[in-house]
């Protein structure tokens, strides 16, 4: 019975964990800022080449778990898009557009960070297996994965959202 009873107060303190993330992302991230970040990622990336094969998503295997992210995975994500994608993209940019977009996801990282537990940062067992992999592919240099991560980041900022309140769905971001 003590075990029990052990178990399900272990069980609840990890589930409020997850909600106090939930609670910290609502908090510090107005909605409307992703939504002028999706739109700006929109109009930069409108002059570049299109790629449509789904075989090559660089995200393909997070998008099967993304509703299993926390918070420590995003930052990882939003850490690895700083680095190896826009900082290669736009390192000699001056468009008022991606100042406005990194100004934004500047931001955003920061909430991140804010919202991260204290102490180990833990990812989830999705991430954990699929970031080193999106990571190696975008440290390669072939033509077109950094312009094709450009456009899957829309994805990432949709899931961030969707974490902020486990109820709202994808049609209300939009």
């Amino acid at each position: 019975m003590r075990i029990v009873t052990l178990l399900a107060l272990c069980a609840l303190l990890c589930c409020s964990q997850g909600h106090k993330h939930e609670e910290c992302l609502n908090h510090n991230i107005q909605l409307p800022m992703i939504k002028d970040m999706i739109n700006t990622s929109e109009l930069i990336e409108q002059p570049l080449d299109k790629d449509n094969r789904p075989f090559h998503r660089i995200l393909r295997k997070l998008k099967n778990c993304y509703k299993k992210l926390n918070v420590a995975d995003f930052k990882r994500i939003l850490e690895i898009y700083e680095e190896h994608v826009f900082q290669k993209m736009w390192k000699n940019d001056t468009r008022q557009s991606t100042k406005m977009f990194m100004d934004s996801f500047k931001r955003l990282k920061a909430v991140m960070e804010n919202c991260e537990p204290k102490g180990k940062q833990t990812l989830s067992i999705c991430a954990r297996e699929n970031l080193k992999t999106i990571e190696d592919t975008l440290m390669m240099d072939e033509p077109g994965v950094h312009i094709k991560a450009m456009r899957e980041f829309r994805s990432v900022l949709v899931w961030i959202t969707l974490a902020m309140d486990r109820r709202r769905t994808h049609e209300k971001i939009q």
